[in-house]
């Protein structure tokens, strides 16, 4: 933003995968109104459809876009959610057990750049897993301390095994179950797990 106006060129290299690798940015010196739509935001809308499936709801999502949610919506399918695109922008999730027919299953997580798993949704996927049956191995393979989540989780029961960057979290068949505690959010997407955790407790 700052490049945008300052003079000569700036070169930003290295920059999140979602993008471009490289941006070359020409400053100006004035700029002009304009209209413009923002687009949906992924971790935003990943993060609703976690809360669909640790609450065993439902939940109807618009605007969003599926191909940015994908590899979350593979992971969930996974698990027994049930997902329908209703529009080109619209997706319906139903995680209740009735619907699904069985409990949730736990499936393993690796963090990887876009178009991969994110990072920014580990966190709230790691609370949904203590909810569900059977061992997830959950890997954070770009971010380090990004499991500082953990220790606030197992305030409320979950079972979780961590060693460096990596964890294993026991689901609920494993008598890890949930239940309510005085809880302290330490970052943004941390916090948000605990949010969801609170749901299922």
């Amino acid at each position: 933003m700052a490049a945008c106006m300052a003079d000569g060129t700036t070169i930003l290299s290295s920059v999140a995968r979602q993008e471009a690798t490289k941006f070359v940015i020409k400053g100006k010196s004035y700029f002009h109104g304009c209209k413009c739509t923002i687009a949906p935001d992924r971790i935003e809308a990943g993060t609703f459809l976690l809360a669909a499936a640790i609450a065993r709801s439902f939940i109807s999502i618009s605007p969003v876009i599926p191909s940015q949610v994908s590899c979350l919506m593979q992971k969930l399918l996974a698990a027994g959610c049930k997902i329908r695109q209703c529009s080109h922008d619209t997706l319906e999730v139903f995680s209740a057990v009735s619907q699904c027919g069985e409990n949730l299953r736990g499936f393993k997580v690796k963090t990887r750049p876009f178009p991969w798993f994110p990072k920014d949704l580990q966190p709230q996927t790691m609370a949904l897993l203590t909810t569900c049956n059977g061992l997830s191995p959950v890997e954070e393979s770009v971010f380090e301390k990004r499991m500082a989540n953990v220790n606030e989780l197992r305030k409320l029961g979950a079972k979780i095994q961590v060693c460096a960057s990596s964890a294993l979290v026991f689901g609920k068949d494993n008598r890890s179950g949930l239940s309510g505690s005085c809880l302290a959010a330490t970052d943004l997407r941390g916090g948000i797990s605990l949010v969801l955790a609170a749901l299922a407790a």
